[in-house]
């Protein structure tokens, strides 16, 4: 793949869709190494088997054991059934991480892809999403070797200072940037429950720091209806000086309308200073998230990135925000023991969203 102007560069979703993507797979001429928690989409698929067909190794690393039977059988077997007999070569993601969550690709040692999305036609079309593609050979190689680690269940151990790797170093990293912001922090998550990261972003707001977040919808199909998982933190930060809201705005898809998912994992900290800086990755403001699972993100410094986050954010926080009921229930501490830890992990899925009917 050629290299771009800048070492970094960002896709955002749903309004870049799969080009990047698939212009990167398009490109490989030696390998392709893809660690991913949720695959289907058929074009990406397409691709991998094409880039295998032009004698290019390809090796998929994917997620399996925090899913139940059903979605084991319907949603991981298909894929792999199909890529296997096309002769990619898959594995099941290290039993040692309660979620491989990463979603990240390798592209001829050359090219690595640091997503906050799943290789999944809906994360392409209604999810607000981003994804950064480094050319840094450092970073590279890292997100290179992880790979290679946990193809092989080895230990892996990552150095490079720009990126963010659960359960390694994610958690003192994200605290750093956070810690580390002296005037603004932009954030989207997914979910905002880990009680150290939520209480260094009310930290941030006590000293001055203007902080806003925009989380998802947690509740069965996206909508304001159901009991919203998100509300606790929600109000939690409200109540200590963040700006805090979920939202599920209408986004056009070929089958409809429906309610954008916030599934984006992204810090921007300072922006428009000398100091500023972005995070953007898989990792989630949850307990599991940071200390059990496997994710991997990335800390970017480039003003173009940062202007069009920014932007984005900006577009977003304009829009109609979902109502948050009361919720007072207090935050639960991340627990401390591996027994305590397996009793509460939960790997996160997206809620159905189905278009209405016309």
């Amino acid at each position: 793949m050629a290299a771009t102007s800048s070492p970094h560069s960002l896709i955002v979703e749903p309004t870049d869709g799969k080009a990047a993507i698939l212009a990167g797979l398009a490109s490989a001429t030696t390998t392709v190494d893809v660690t991913i928690y949720e695959l289907s989409d058929s074009e990406v698929i397409a691709a991998l088997i094409a880039a295998q067909g032009r004698n290019v190794t390809v090796r998929v690393l994917y997620n399996w054991y925090s899913f139940n039977t059903d979605v084991q059988a319907t949603e991981v077997t298909p894929f792999v059934k199909q890529l296997t007999n096309a002769g990619v070569a898959c594995r099941p993601a290290p039993r040692e991480f309660e979620v491989t969550h990463e979603k990240a690709l390798v592209v001829d040692g050359a090219v690595a892809f640091i997503l906050t999305l799943n290789l999944v036609e809906e994360y392409f079309q209604s999810t607000r999403d981003f994804g950064i593609v480094s050319t840094v050979a450092g970073e590279v190689a890292e997100v290179a070797s992880v790979f290679a680690a946990d193809w092989s269940s080895a230990a892996a151990n990552p150095s490079v200072a720009s990126l963010v790797w659960s359960p390694t170093n994610s958690r003192s990293r994200l605290t750093a940037v956070i810690g580390d912001a002296t005037k603004t922090l932009e954030i989207y998550n997914e979910e905002v429950s880990d009680p150290e990261i939520l209480g260094a972003l009310v930290a941030a707001a006590g000293r001055g720091v203007a902080v806003r977040v925009i989380a998802a919808v947690l509740t069965e199909d996206g909508s304001d209806s159901g009991p919203n998982e998100n509300a606790p933190g929600i109000n939690y930060l409200n109540a200590h000086g963040v700006r805090a809201t979920c939202k599920a705005f209408p986004v056009s898809t070929p089958d409809g309308s429906v309610p954008i998912y916030i599934h984006a994992k992204v810090i921007v900290a300072d922006f428009g200073s000398g100091d500023a800086k972005a995070f953007v990755g898989s990792e989630n403001f949850s307990c599991v998230s940071l200390d059990d699972n496997r994710e991997c993100g990335i800390i970017v410094t480039e003003s173009a990135v940062l202007a069009r986050l920014e932007a984005t954010f900006e577009a977003d926080w304009a829009q109609p925000s979902v109502t948050v009921g009361p919720d007072s229930t207090p935050l639960q501490a991340c627990p401390v023991d591996a027994v305590a830890r397996t009793r509460t992990r939960v790997a996160s899925r997206p809620p159905t969203r189905t278009p209405p009917s016309p």
